[in-house]
């Protein structure tokens, strides 16, 4: 009897150190930068909007809403984190807001909530928010793997546009501002993603203002990021429509 019992366990241990193939092909397809264009954009279509009541307190954006909300980007050996949190909104009441939190220790690396999707080629995004980081980032017409993006980074009083192609980004524009917003207040942000360059304001002070006719950056979806370790951007509320 005992020997059977040995058998047994020397079979189950055996058939769990079998790698999964499935496993091993996705593992593979990550090393060699082979995503499918869902993994970044969740394809959803204009106008969307989103106030985040009506998801349960704690829950996780992407399982929550996988057709609305992607992540872009982990920190190696950290997961992404996106989730609905209890503020004071804006009107000094208690709400509901989306909390995207930092993971990465140093400040480096790529971790952005994204939403919209590749047939997004003009469009107006308006978000309320509020950040406890003076560093923070805003994407726009990221193309569905991530090939392409506008990429604005807010730092101290100084606001960078670049491009981004894969993982290297080229500055394109920069500009002095105010203060990146980190006051523990409610701020507005208005974005308008064209076919031909992208326009950024904050309470209405203009942090970025770029033509461009590269088809490449013509289109796709939006994101924003906290910066450091630990700390968050809140969305009260946001929504997408179409140019006119």
């Amino acid at each position: 009897m005992k020997r059977w019992l040995v058998l047994i366990a020397l079979s189950a241990l055996l058939t769990a150190c079998v790698p999964n193939p499935v496993e091993v092909a996705v593992d593979r397809a990550l090393e060699t930068g082979l995503r499918r264009a869902a993994e970044v954009l969740p394809q959803n279509e204009l106008p969307f909007s989103d106030d985040f009541e009506s998801y349960q307190l704690g829950a996780l954006l992407t399982r929550a809403a996988p057709d609305s909300y992607r992540l872009w980007g982990a920190c190696e050996g950290k997961k992404n984190y996106a989730f609905v949190v209890e503020t004071v909104g804006p009107d000094n009441k208690t709400e509901k807001a989306a909390a995207v939190e930092y993971p990465c220790g140093g400040g480096a690396g790529l971790h952005a909530l994204m939403t919209g999707g590749d047939d997004w080629a003009g469009y107006r995004a308006e978000a309320v928010f509020k950040v406890g980081d003076d560093q923070w980032w805003v994407y726009l017409n990221v193309n569905g793997n991530g090939a392409h993006a506008y990429v604005l980074e807010v730092y101290g009083k100084t606001a960078t546009l670049y491009k981004q192609i894969g993982r290297e980004r080229t500055a394109v524009s920069k500009r002095d501002i105010s203060g990146p917003r980190n006051d523990g207040s409610w701020h507005t942000l208005a974005a308008e993603a064209r076919p031909d360059g992208v326009m950024v304001s904050v309470d209405g002070e203009v942090f970025a203002d770029y033509a461009d006719n590269d088809p490449a950056f013509s289109h796709g979806g939006f994101g924003v990021q906290a910066s450091r370790h630990g700390r968050r951007f809140i969305i009260s509320r946001w929504s997408f429509t179409p140019l006119p």
